[in-house]
């Protein structure tokens, strides 16, 4: 992608994350502050997740190999428009279950496109700027959260209110970014490079199923800091203003953690930034585990910047080196199935299920998870240097 393409694009992270951390952290009582029940509730913002399985490698599957990227874009967020109305005007369940789960489809698309758009960005020397791009969405989801949940909530209209407008905002900025975005991505649709498509298809289905298995530990295991991370810093006696400013430090560091990406790859080398990575990651879940000091807890939260901003830039970025150009969009968009819709969501609910027996011990599953995700993509570093060893045959 071009330079000129990168302003439209960096302004469609801001309006696609902006929203995000909100949906994230408050859909819940939004909804039950439309007078829902519990299991209306439980069942609305678990579809949120659910869709990322199946419908967003579909829907990504069918515009890249029939070229409408720019078509379903336009859709989508026209449909996001209109379901963010409804969502702010109706009470009833079914209305409401319909218009998230048609959000939750649309903005899962938006997201695998700006991240295959993303990965393939260059400054003008000609070095890779995805992580300035992720970090400028990660500084939005601060933005978002600070704007909805900060000192100007002071009331439950107002966040009655103000969420179905970001969802709108959202919408209306993507669609003033469409054209410049999908120009981008008919630009970037170039053939395969040469050493990719001579890969033996064997060594590459291969490859390919070590790279979703091993992103699918390393960034699943972040699932459970998101579910219990609150409810162990609640227990420990930490008040909900410092358990809020935990969390904005976590997302502000994310930023960071992005916007530097590039360099420090290009600085460090591939091979080292990712062990210091997985080190890092490796030393915040043992700090969950075992330490109760605030002050060790507050390294940990910091050090999200490791477990999963640095490496999800790696496994976004691989990802695309593994995929065909004109298949981007829906191999990032099998990524987040695999990694947040089986990873972050079954290691979410193993912890939330174990926290009452194990404490502060299911960070043990975080640490395997991220342990065993480094070894299977060490593995796949290992086959794709020495390729042969993948086409040895038995007797």
């Amino acid at each position: 992608m071009t330079a000129r393409a990168n302003v439209p694009l960096a302004a469609s992270y801001v309006g696609f994350f902006l929203p995000a951390g909100v949906l994230l952290s408050y859909l819940p009582p939004f909804l039950a502050s439309k007078g829902l029940q519990a299991a209306e509730v439980g069942l609305i913002f678990s579809a949120v997740f659910a869709i990322k399985l199946v419908v967003g490698p579909a829907l990504a599957w069918w515009a890249d190999q029939a070229q409408r990227q720019l078509l379903l874009l336009a859709l989508a967020a026209w449909a996001s428009v209109a379901c963010g109305i409804l969502l702010a005007v109706s009470e009833r369940f079914g209305v409401v279950l319909a218009s998230v789960i048609c959000i939750a489809v649309c903005r899962n698309y938006f997201q695998c496109m700006l991240e295959a758009l993303a990965t393939r960005v260059k400054n003008a020397g000609g070095a890779p700027r995805y992580g300035l791009m992720r970090g400028i969405g990660s500084a939005s989801v601060c933005l978002g959260v600070m704007l909805y949940g900060g000192l100007w909530s002071a009331t439950a209209g107002y966040q009655q209110v103000v969420l179905p407008l970001m969802i709108l905002a959202s919408g209306f900025v993507l669609i003033a970014c469409l054209r410049a975005v999908g120009a981008a991505s008919a630009a970037s649709a170039a053939p395969p490079a040469p050493a990719v498509a001579a890969d033996p298809a064997r060594v590459r289905a291969v490859s390919v199923l070590l790279l979703l298995a091993g992103a699918t530990l390393l960034i699943g295991a972040n699932g459970v800091f998101y579910s219990t991370a609150t409810l162990l810093m609640a227990q420990r006696g930490v008040s909900p203003a410092g358990i809020a400013l935990l969390w904005c430090a976590a997302f502000g560091i994310e930023a960071l953690g992005f916007a530097a990406f590039d360099r420090l790859r290009a600085w460090c080398g591939t091979a080292w930034f990712f062990s210091l990575a997985v080190m890092l990651a490796l030393v915040r879940w043992l700090l969950f585990a075992q330490s109760g000091e605030l002050a060790w807890m507050a390294v940990a939260f910091a050090l999200h910047i490791a477990s999963f901003s640095w490496l999800h830039a790696f496994c976004a970025n691989w990802v695309r080196d593994a995929s065909p150009t004109k298949f981007a969009v829906t191999a990032q968009a099998i990524y987040t199935a695999c990694a947040h819709g089986i990873g972050i969501a079954a290691a979410a609910y193993a912890a939330s299920l174990l926290l009452p027996s194990l404490g502060s011990g299911v960070y043990w599953i975080a640490t395997v998870m991220t342990l065993v995700g480094a070894l299977t993509l060490g593995l796949r570093a290992a086959l794709a240097a020495a390729p042969d060893v993948m086409n040895l045959r038995t007797s």
